[in-house]
C-alpha cells in the first residue's frame, strides 16, 4: 500500500514538473501583430521565442513546452511596444527582426536583433488592443 501511495506521488511531481502553459491569444486591433514570448524554463535558463502571428480579429492558443509557471512568463507585441500601464512589470529582451526564431542566449551584439521591452503575463489571456 505505502509502495503504491508512494509511486502515485511520484507520478504526480513528474507530471507537474513536465506541464506546459497554455495562453490564449486574441487579437482585437486593426491591424496584423506579431508576438514574441521571454520565459524562464529553470531557474537559471530564460528562452525567448517568436513571431506568433495573429490577423486582426484572430483568437488562438500558443503552448509553451517545458515552461511550468505563467508567471515567469513576458509577452512583447509588436502592435503595442510599449506597455501602457505603471503597474506593468517589464524586462528587455531580443528578437530577431523579421524571422521565426528561438534563442537561450543574449543577441545584443548580433545582427539582425533588436532590443524590445517584454511585459510579465498577468493570466493565461492575453488580448491585442490599439
Amino acid at each position: 500500500m505505502k509502495s503504491l501511495i508512494l509511486g502515485s506521488l511520484l507520478g504526480l511531481m513528474t507530471f507537474s514538473a513536465a506541464a506546459d502553459v497554455m495562453i490564449d491569444v486574441r487579437n482585437d486591433s486593426s491591424d496584423d501583430c506579431s508576438l514574441a514570448i521571454n520565459a524562464r524554463t529553470d531557474k537559471t535558463k530564460w528562452i525567448t521565442q517568436g513571431w506568433y502571428v495573429f490577423a486582426s480579429g484572430e483568437e488562438a492558443p500558443i503552448i509553451l513546452k517545458g515552461i511550468n509557471d505563467i508567471h515567469n512568463v513576458y509577452i512583447y507585441n509588436d502592435c503595442k511596444p510599449v506597455p501602457t500601464s505603471a503597474k506593468s512589470e517589464t524586462k528587455k529582451g531580443w528578437v530577431k527582426t523579421n524571422y521565426k526564431f528561438t534563442d537561450e542566449n543574449p543577441r545584443e551584439k548580433d545582427p539582425g536583433y533588436e532590443e524590445v521591452v517584454f511585459e510579465r503575463l498577468q493570466s493565461d489571456k492575453y488580448q491585442i488592443q490599439n
